[in-house]
């Protein structure tokens, strides 16, 4: 995969696009626009308005009031959804001529979507169990209607189950020995096992350090167990950085996935811990660390609309407290260290810590997303009723900022609202960027901008809506033979063998790209195109990377608008490939559309090539 980053440069003209993919395109991209796409600076916030727990509805603009950094603002467009939830848009697909291939969701317009992501990154094993155990009890009995989608996270974001109401699909992707959703061990994540060996084997070196005989008060030893007690804290909050990055990564994915779906989307996320308060005393250290992350993650939940709703699993509420499981190790004997109940203590006093450190987390998180956190419940089908009936309520109103300037900071964002006593979760700020107000602001590349978008089975991205038309090639390479390179059609020098060549045309709708105008009158921009081809384990059999410039002289953008730019490239796909994957990213406004498909999944497949 290193060859991945090979880039070449092309010089794309557009003039004509076919006009049954240029068809589809338009369709589909019509209604379903990602948001903040104005170029005028607007600020969108969702807000759930309740009173005792139950949605208020009937609200008009006059009673909100939105300040910013305490400062009034000017809301301009003020719109009520009232409970209506996505559904299929079957149409669209039966639409797609054969071969053609969409990554616009396929779901219409909506007042809210609803996802389940089940994180075994941060969640012990037994909870894990205790999880899908639930799951299956909720699925069988999930009221009629209910659409979700399921996600996990585990060493990334994986797409296990995409929107449906059908409780068959809901319990195969929870359930069953090959099912993406099955509960896994977490290797940055220390059981209580390990936990407690840890702590044993400092403490019975201090008791050593500490008692008499011959080895008794020596200096050495103590410095031994102060040098091992250290390690081991490095090494914990080591695996701590690790998982806040992942999850912030897999938290990018997911908006990345979600932001083409209109509407409010709502996360319920079932989740041992968010490790950001853990990682260090000093928080400032945290935000140094992962304070751009931080930003760019909270910006695209911000785009997206996503509300997190966290569910806070194992010690934080859905299982017994670790000392008092009968899964648990026993206590450590150690001869004048401490006695059982002072060890007993110290354990409750470590475990509440965490504790309260994860709920920090969470509790931030899901107040600053307009979402609720939910914790000490064993009740599954009650919370996810609440989530799913209050977080289809809403209220979205948008405002033009009168602090334009772009310094980076985090805004603060207030709602009040006048005429009675109630409870509102909204959106508690962004942080005023380029790249989140601006549609064409640009940043500096750092390596491979697809790379991290293109595994296996990552959700596919909605940033940039595409179709993807594939065709085998009129004229086949036949078998491919060692060293002859120039036959190829993509960047694996190693591949050899029988294969098919296939065409892939891409047709972007221009408004989805950061297009400029120069003084010739072209409209002109930069996209890197990846091409991927899987075999069934995952593993790449061979890719391309290609960027694009794109140039569209001024007499065809008329129908560039109207047809969509399109692009096409070759790859050579070996018969054992069984996923196929591209992925697009756009330079100017550092945006990405990816799509994976099965082969199986095209009509027209190419006959084995002669030999």
């Amino acid at each position: 995969m290193n060859r991945l980053r090979l880039l070449l440069f092309l010089i794309v003209s557009v003039f004509a696009i076919s006009p049954i993919v240029a068809q589809n395109q338009n369709a589909t991209s019509t209604d379903q626009q990602p948001t903040f796409k104005s170029n005028v600076r607007s600020v969108l916030v969702d807000v759930v308005v309740t009173n005792n727990d139950q949605p208020v509805t009937g609200l008009t603009k006059d009673k909100f009031e939105v300040l910013e950094d305490g400062k009034p603002q000017t809301i301009g467009s003020f719109e009520e959804h009232a409970g209506m939830p996505d559904v299929p848009e079957l149409s669209r697909m039966a639409h797609l001529p054969p071969n053609v291939f969409s990554n616009a969701p396929l779901v219409k317009t909506g007042d809210a979507a609803n996802i389940l992501l089940l994180d075994s990154l941060n969640t012990e094993m037994p909870d894990q169990l205790y999880v899908r155990t639930e799951m299956i009890k909720y699925i069988k009995s999930i009221r009629p209607g209910t659409r979700l989608a399921i996600f996990t996270l585990s060493n990334r974001l994986r797409f296990v189950q995409g929107f449906t109401e059908d409780p068959a699909l809901l319990m195969a992707a929870v359930n069953g020995k090959n099912s993406a959703g099955n509960p896994e061990p977490s290797v940055l994540l220390q059981t209580a096992s390990e936990q407690n060996a840890s702590q044993t084997l400092v403490a019975q070196m201090n008791a050593i350090a500490q008692g008499s005989g011959p080895y008794g008060g020596a200096t050495s030893v103590q410095a031994a167990a102060d040098a091992l007690a250290a390690f081991q804290s490095e090494n914990t909050n080591s695996q701590i950085g690790v998982r806040v990055k992942l999850t912030l990564e897999a938290i990018e994915q997911l908006a990345m996935y979600l932001q083409a779906i209109p509407g409010r989307k709502n996360v319920i996320w079932f989740s041992g811990s968010f490790p950001l308060n853990n990682l260090a005393v000093d928080q400032n250290a945290v935000l140094r660390q992962f304070g751009e992350e931080i930003a760019k993650t909270a910006n695209l939940l911000t785009a997206a609309r996503i509300a997190i709703y966290p569910i806070g699993v194992g010690a934080m509420g859905l299982s017994p407290n670790r000392m008092y499981d009968s899964a648990a190790p026993r206590a450590p004997d150690v001869t004048g260290a401490r006695t059982a109940t002072q060890h007993q203590v110290q354990e409750l006093d470590t475990e509440s810590t965490e504790r309260v450190a994860s709920e920090a987390s969470l509790q931030e998180l899901a107040k600053n997303t307009g979402g609720q956190y939910f914790i000490h419940t064993n009740g599954f089908n009650d919370v996810l009723d609440h989530v799913v009936k209050t977080g289809t309520y809403y209220y979205t109103l948008t405002y033009s900022p009168t602090n334009r300037n772009m310094d980076g900071r985090l805004r603060h964002i207030t709602i009040k609202l006048t005429g009675g006593k109630y409870e509102l979760a909204y959106r508690r700020g962004y942080y005023a960027t380029d790249d989140f107000l601006s549609p064409v602001a640009k940043t500096e590349h750092k390596g491979d901008p697809l790379r991290p978008l293109m595994d296996h089975g990552t959700p596919d991205s909605t940033q940039i809506l595409y179709t993807m038309k594939v065709l085998p090639t009129p004229t086949q390479p036949g078998t491919l033979e060692a060293g002859v390179v120039s036959r190829r059609a993509g960047d694996n020098q190693d591949l050899r063998g029988a294969v098919t060549r296939y065409s892939v045309t891409f047709t972007v709708p221009p408004e989805d790209l950061a297009l400029e105008t120069s003084a010739d009158g072209f409209h002109h921009g930069n996209v890197e195109v990846t091409l991927l081809a899987y075999d069934r384990d995952g593993k790449p059999l061979n890719w391309m990377v290609r960027l694009l410039q794109v140039r569209v002289p001024k007499d065809h953008f008329e129908q560039a608008q109207a047809n969509g730019v399109g692009f096409n490239v070759e790859i050579d796909v070996p018969a054992s490939a069984v996923y196929f994957r591209s992925g697009l990213y756009d330079m100017g406004s550092s945006k990405a559309g990816t799509l994976e498909i099965p082969l199986a999944a095209l009509v027209a497949s190419a006959s084995a090539p002669k030999q």
